[in-house]
């Protein structure tokens, strides 16, 4: 059996400084905030909720991103997005900042229709969270102070109006807690990223749409979606 050279290529991203970051797994954390677990009609179960998204649904510095067919309500959700630096397993919750190599800001886009049909039959969100460009995401910036990290702003606009805006000071589960709840049950690694939830605005996009997401840290990033 062989593999072509390609096969053997990460997904990377790149810094706000030029440089590749390859990626790794996107660990998901939901229900993070308790507004957006009550415009969603949840349950703040006590503990977080995880999820991942493979590296295909990574995209950026793209101008448009296509709408999956299969669904006819995707929403935007932004988060803080906290790439991992080194490897770490069973981290402890104090130890959990030096593990942060940078951060951005992101979307996690979910096909709402089918994550709603799927909790109704009890099964996984595996294609309502991780199908292709699902994850936007801007530059990576060198921020690892966790007092700076735990009081982001983070923003969304959709086509000029202001629709999402949180402050990462609102979490649940605070970024340290969460690096070291996922090292319980995975072994993290250089270049995996946690997406730590999202505030209260979701809402659906429709193909037209431009949506433009940053945080109080990154860049502004606009995308059409057709």
């Amino acid at each position: 059996m062989k593999f072509s050279e390609e096969s053997f290529r990460k997904t990377t991203i790149m810094s706000a400084a030029g440089q590749p970051i390859p990626v790794g797994t996107i660990f998901c954390g939901g229900r993070n905030y308790r507004k957006h677990i009550q415009e969603l009609k949840s349950k703040d179960l006590g503990e977080p909720i995880i999820f991942t998204k493979p590296a295909t649904a990574l995209c950026q510095n793209r101008e448009s991103i296509p709408l999956p067919g299969q669904s006819h309500d995707v929403h935007h959700e932004v988060e803080l997005a906290i790439i991992i630096g080194k490897t770490g397993k069973q981290i402890p919750q104090n130890d959990s900042h030096t593990y942060i190599a940078g951060a951005a800001a992101a979307l996690d886009l979910t096909m709402r229709d089918i994550q709603s049909q799927a909790k109704k039959n009890g099964t996984p969100w595996a294609i309502a969270k991780g199908f292709d460009f699902s994850c936007p995401i801007s530059k990576v910036y060198p921020i690892t102070d966790l007092n700076t990290l735990a009081a982001v702003d983070l923003f969304l606009e959709k086509n000029g109006t202001l629709v999402q805006q949180g402050n990462t000071a609102n979490m649940i589960f605070p970024i340290d807690y969460l690096i070291s709840y996922l090292s319980g049950f995975f072994t993290l690694h250089p270049g995996d990223i946690v997406l730590t939830g999202t505030p209260e605005g979701v809402g659906p996009i429709q193909r037209g749409d431009v949506l433009t997401f940053w945080s109080s840290f990154s860049e502004k990033v606009d995308i059409v979606f057709t």
